[in-house]
């Protein structure tokens, strides 16, 4: 009886665990370039079962046309390489750049690109290459401002969230390599365009559902061990 507590308990700890996933998942469905998240159980020696892991889906979320030319999607492998606010590297597939007050590339928190694109005041004809070369029209004359590199990782999957889109990397994910869009299996860079959420409504509506069905079918079980226990406990006594 004990151990079908036990069980029922850890089925509840898993479902639950399932449920907040998914609930975060349809909560960034509108993120751009959101991972969804996956939770992996495993069944225990002495019964029940456990979480043994949360990793990111790294599948290509949906390309969706913006017109503007510093949102920037990945088509294929890689990682834009920002630099976080306590100065550590972050990588993202996010491409939502705009420009700050210091005429940098930056995400919506204010991450800087790595390497740095700066853009002159009064820069216009802003375009951005399949191959990362950012050009612009600068007092008449075409200009080119930088170069975007991307950065690539043995196991993306393996890359730590620190939250707002951003990962770093991690003994799972390995060393980042950085390299020029298009070049040695990093993929390319599309101007105008965001990589959206590769979350799919469908596929979390089910989870949710089979989640909130074990939950409460374990949380049965958990009553009604406890009924007997009670039971037998007033019988002994």
């Amino acid at each position: 009886m004990i151990n079908g507590l036990f069980n029922a308990l850890s089925g509840m700890n898993v479902a639950s665990r399932r449920l907040q996933n998914s609930s975060n998942n349809l909560a960034n469905l509108q993120t751009s370039g959101f991972k969804k998240g996956e939770v992996a159980s495993v069944e225990n020696r002495n019964g029940g079962s456990s979480v043994s892991a949360v990793s990111k889906v790294n599948s290509q979320g949906p390309l969706q046309q913006t017109g503007n030319p510093l949102n920037l999607a990945i088509n294929g492998n890689g990682h834009f390489q920002v630099t976080r606010a306590n100065g550590a590297p972050g990588f993202t597939r996010a491409g939502n750049f705009s420009v700050d007050g210091q005429g940098r590339m930056v995400t919506p928190n204010g991450e800087p690109l790595v390497p740095e694109i700066n853009i002159p005041a009064g820069a216009t004809q802003i375009s951005v290459g399949s191959n990362g070369q950012v050009t612009a029209r600068v007092g008449g004359e075409n200009q080119i401002l930088g170069q975007i590199q991307l950065s690539s990782f043995n196991n993306p999957e393996g890359l730590t969230a620190q939250g707002e889109n951003l990962f770093s990397e991690s003994a799972a994910s390995g060393a980042p390599v950085a390299g020029n869009p298009g070049d040695g299996g990093f993929g390319t860079v599309l101007s105008g365009v965001l990589e959206m959420s590769n979350v799919d409504i469908a596929e979390e509506m089910v989870d949710q559902i089979v989640s909130k069905a074990a939950f409460q079918a374990n949380a049965n079980m958990v009553r009604a061990a406890d009924e007997m226990l009670g039971t037998i406990l007033d019988i002994k006594a």
